[in-house]
């Protein structure tokens, strides 16, 4: 289906859509080297960390920018229950299917044959699929599931199909239920066909996947679906490309527009469910994908997300080209914690200005080059009263030092960090960790010396650990 008139909407609306570069992950996702030099600030990254820890029920999340890792927190392998993020889901596979035309939003359940036995009015009866992936269709029957709004619902028969938003679950579920019937085809099977598999999902498991719901009042079931938080975030990159995954579009890109515009007002959402709006956004509704309606922070405009209860998230922010996945297990029957503000946090946490004032940096890390990384950085040191590089210089060599094993670097990283925060001692206590490593046990009986010498407080207790290594090199030597 051509969507000239939507995107015609969007052209007089002004609603625009940042152009993300196309940097998706590889079959295993990459974590960032050093997210500092990505423009990230890494103590708010932290204060977000003691946040969930403190005040959430969070079980993983994950920050993911140009199709890196910036931060993961939890279990982020762990397939459960995403609960209403299975609507966006349910959205995107609708993509396929409208392009190619065998599914036409303007047809009605009437034209359909779907009666739901005999149950429908007249009324009802003339809502379209439009109508109903909208939450829009006006009809009030009780679903398979829970976890709607239709208690907010008017009498039934007071209002026409398009004419009133509400979150309803009947709407929902024959959305999975249509797209069934008009395709030939299983929600899952389809999950696998057009998003596991070329997207390479690391945790998906079809085998665990069912349906549920009461089979006597419908035969519209919920179609439940479980996921890991890594697989969420490639869902979410999807979208933020656009609906494009390594030059190939998945999903067509008038789609991705139409899913995710406005169908459903901030006023209209805000009039019937107030209660969503609070201080760091309120919340218009497109095609089962949420949508940021004047965002405290102005970084988030234009976002969307798709939204689960027991604390499911999948939020797109194209203006920071970043998807940000929350979620919580079920199974532990534990919600709590505000995703709005985590959102606004994670948001306030990154830096566009400085990420592109370093970017020859950060280039220089992606390409493993650190000592150009290091020549650069003592040409031109960044300039911010906010971070303090000394601590993601220090971690960038233990990177290197543990987890590479490449002493030759990190021996670059920890001198840069000497020449550049002389007064430190932890930088010295670095520099005579990789010392030690390497064999040069008189450099790093200096360099430890130098280590007691700056740390006057003995802040950790830091000098009697020196000192006992002081004197196991003194032996050795």
């Amino acid at each position: 289906m051509k969507s000239t008139l939507f995107l015609t909407l969007f052209i007089i609306l002004g609603y625009q859509f940042k152009t993300c570069a196309q940097n998706v992950p590889k079959q295993e996702w990459i974590k960032s080297k050093s997210p500092a030099f990505n423009g990230w600030d890494e103590t708010k990254l932290n204060e977000i960390e003691e946040y969930l820890i403190d005040s959430t029920a969070t079980t993983g999340m994950i920050i993911v920018q140009n199709g890196e890792l910036i931060y993961q927190y939890g279990n982020i392998k762990e397939n459960s229950y995403i609960a209403s993020c299975r609507k966006s889901i349910l959205a995107m596979l609708y993509g396929k299917y409208i392009e190619n035309g065998t599914i036409d939003l303007n047809i009605t359940l009437d034209e359909l044959g779907f009666t739901n036995d005999g149950l429908l009015s007249n009324t009802e009866s003339n809502a379209s699929i439009k109508d109903i992936i909208s939450s829009r269709s006006g009809i009030y029957l009780l679903a398979a599931n829970g976890g709607d709004m239709t208690d907010l619902a008017p009498e039934r028969g007071s209002v026409k199909p398009g004419e009133l938003w509400i979150y309803n679950n009947w709407d929902f579920n024959m959305a999975g239920y249509i797209f069934e019937h008009l395709t030939n085809t299983d929600i899952y099977e389809e999950i696998s066909a057009q998003f596991a598999i070329p997207l390479q999902f690391e945790d998906w498991d079809i085998s665990i996947q069912e349906k549920d719901g009461d089979g006597l009042i419908t035969d519209a079931l919920a179609y439940h679906i479980y996921f890991s938080v890594r697989d969420m975030a490639r869902i979410g990159v999807l979208m933020l490309n656009q609906g494009k995954w390594n030059n190939k579009q998945i999903i067509p890109k008038s789609w991705v527009q139409e899913m995710t515009y406005p169908h459903t007002s901030f006023d209209e959402v805000d009039k019937i469910a107030p209660f969503i709006k609070n201080k760091y956004n309120s919340k218009a509704y497109g095609y089962m994908w949420w949508l940021m309606h004047q965002p405290k922070n102005q970084k988030l405009q234009n976002a969307y997300s798709a939204q689960g209860a027991w604390g499911q998230n999948i939020t797109v922010i194209p203006n920071m080209n970043t998807v940000v996945v929350i979620k919580t297990n079920d199974l532990y029957l534990r919600q709590k914690g505000n995703h709005d503000y985590i959102l606004d946090q994670v948001a306030t946490a990154y830096d566009a200005r400085l990420n592109e004032s370093l970017e020859h940096l950060a280039i220089s890390l992606t390409n493993d080059d650190i000592q150009k990384f290091v020549s650069d950085y003592k040409l031109s040191p960044p300039k911010t009263d906010s971070t303090n590089y000394q601590n993601p210089i220090n971690s960038l060599a233990y990177y290197y030092l543990n987890e590479r094993k490449d002493n030759k670097k990190a021996l670059e990283l920890f001198q840069l960090n000497v020449n550049q925060f002389p007064n430190s001692w932890m930088v010295y206590d670095g520099l005579a960790e990789v010392y030690y490593r390497t064999g040069d046990l008189d450099q790093s009986l200096k360099n430890y010396n130098t280590t007691i010498k700056l740390n006057t407080d003995n802040t950790w207790d830091n000098n009697t650990r020196v000192s006992y290594i002081i004197n196991r090199i003194s032996r050795k030597n």
